[in-house]
């Protein structure tokens, strides 16, 4: 490899490490809010696939009800559509909530294609291809009655899992290359310990963990870094 091969290699990867290495966790958030903003100006061409999830979701009935009500296989859910990309590419953020609600209730009180075209019409960004906006998460979760808190501060997050029942977690898969992308985990209590789910989209669960520090070390073998973290307290608290 010549010399300039190399320098342009370096210089790549240094690109792609800047926006987790040095764009704040609060600008982030912010720039998904403008584009979730942009995106509610034009959603009203995919009603049209409530329908559709709601056949396609039939054949994910056993695979959730063995996972104990949660999904932890977004990989195998290419066949639902979010906006114009699929719930497999972009749907981990709508999985998040789904499991939260699930992992507070005991089970979803709405249903997994209803809160896709929920999110469909306010939360998804760039038709979809860009998941959903994480400050549109904490709003479908006020809509249902639930008291939330949203950090993007990781000094915070160990508190704020401390202090809630049930969280939604946002983070950098790789910390030091964005083209790794962002994923959005639900993460389940149960006598303080912590267990992830859909973390590695593959039917496999993270945990237990003692702390929401530890979470983010468990995943992709340490390299993930948080971006924001919504804390959710039960209804009967």
């Amino acid at each position: 490899m010549t010399r300039m091969k190399k320098l342009l290699r370096k210089i790549y990867r240094e690109i792609c490490a800047l926006i987790p290495r040095r764009v704040s966790n609060g600008t982030v958030v912010g720039a998904f809010e403008w584009m979730r903003r942009a995106q509610k100006l034009k959603t009203k061409g995919f009603t049209k696939n409530l329908e559709k999830n709601r056949a396609a979701f039939r054949q994910h009935k056993e695979s959730v009800a063995a996972a104990n009500g949660y999904v932890e296989d977004q990989n195998k859910w290419e066949n639902l559509a979010y906006g114009k990309s699929t719930m497999q590419h972009s749907g981990c953020e709508v999985f998040a909530a789904f499991n939260a609600l699930r992992s507070l209730s005991g089970e979803c009180p709405i249903s997994l294609p209803d809160m896709i075209a929920a999110f469909e019409k306010d939360g998804m960004v760039f038709s979809g291809r860009f998941g959903t906006a994480p400050k549109a998460v904490e709003d479908f979760l006020k809509q249902y009655g639930y008291k939330t808190v949203f950090t993007t501060n990781e000094k915070e997050f160990d508190h704020v899992g401390r202090e809630n029942d049930s969280l939604i977690l946002t983070l950098y898969n790789d910390s030091s290359d964005i083209r790794q992308q962002v994923h959005t985990v639900n993460i389940s209590k149960e006598a303080d310990k912590y267990t992830v789910h859909n973390a590695a989209c593959n039917g496999r669960v993270v945990g237990p963990c003692a702390s929401v520090s530890e979470v983010i070390r468990s995943i992709n073998g340490g390299k993930a870094k948080g971006i924001s973290l919504i804390g959710i307290k039960n209804k009967a608290e």
